[in-house]
C-alpha cells in the first residue's frame, strides 16, 4: 500500500517579505530611530531629575530650594544623527559629576569660589545683594585660616571663600546605564512596530 501523500503549503510569505523589506528600509537610515531614542531618553532623564528630591544643602542650611534641579531638567536637549542618539547636558548644571570627579576653580578674573553658608545666601551670588552687604574676614577653623564674606548687619557668615572645590563622582545624579538601555530598547521596539504598521496601512 503506497504511503499517503502529504502536501504542505506555506502561505503568507509575500506579506512577510514585504514587512521585512519595509523594516530593512526603515533601518537603513537610522536618523529617525536615533531621534526617537534621544527624545525618549531625554524625557526619561528630565523626569528622573524632577523626582530625585535631593536638596541636601538647602536642608542643611534651612533654606528653601530655588529650583536649580528643575532648571537643569528643562535645560537638557535631545540630539541625534545617523550614528547615535545623544542627550545634551549644559556644562553649568554640575551633572558632569555623575561621570567623574570634579575639580572646580574660579572663573577667569576671579580669585575665590563663593560657597553659600546661610539661608540668606543659598542659591544667590554676591552680586545679587546690594553693595556693602558683606565684609571680608578671616576666621580660624580646624583646617587653618579661612577667608569668608560676613553680613555686616549680623556678623553671620554668608559665604566661605575657596580657591577650589573637589567633588567626588556621584553616579546617582543621573539615571543608571541600565535605565537608559531600557528606554532605548522600548523606543526601538515602538519604532519598529510603527514602521511595520505604516507599511500595512
Amino acid at each position: 500500500m503506497p504511503d499517503p501523500a502529504i502536501t504542505i503549503q506555506v502561505t503568507g510569505q509575500e506579506a512577510v517579505d514585504a514587512e521585512l523589506r519595509c523594516l530593512i528600509a526603515g533601518l537603513s537610515d537610522r536618523r529617525v530611530l536615533h531621534a526617537t531614542i534621544a527624545t525618549e531618553a531625554t524625557e526619561f532623564t528630565r523626569d528622573y531629575l524632577l523626582n530625585l528630591n535631593r536638596h541636601d544643602t538647602a536642608a542643611r542650611l534651612g533654606a528653601t530650594p530655588r529650583g536649580f534641579r528643575e532648571r537643569n531638567a528643562v535645560s537638557l536637549q535631545p540630539s541625534s544623527d545617523a550614528d547615535a542618539a545623544h542627550i545634551l547636558i549644559p556644562r553649568n548644571t554640575g551633572l558632569g559629576q555623575a561621570f567623574h570627579d570634579q575639580h572646580i576653580v574660579p572663573g577667569t578674573g576671579k580669585t575665590f569660589l563663593t560657597i553659600a553658608d546661610s539661608p540668606r545666601t543659598y542659591g544667590l551670588h554676591v552680586r545679587d545683594f546690594p553693595e556693602g552687604t558683606f565684609e571680608f574676614a578671616v576666621i580660624r577653623t580646624h583646617r587653618g585660616p579661612c577667608p569668608v564674606m560676613k553680613f555686616k548687619d549680623t556678623g553671620e557668615i554668608g559665604y566661605w571663600l575657596r580657591r577650589f572645590v573637589d567633588k567626588k563622582q556621584d553616579r546617582t545624579l543621573l539615571p543608571s546605564d541600565d535605565g537608559w538601555r531600557q528606554v532605548a530598547r522600548r523606543a526601538s521596539i515602538a519604532y519598529v512596530r510603527n514602521v511595520i504598521q505604516q507599511q500595512a496601512a
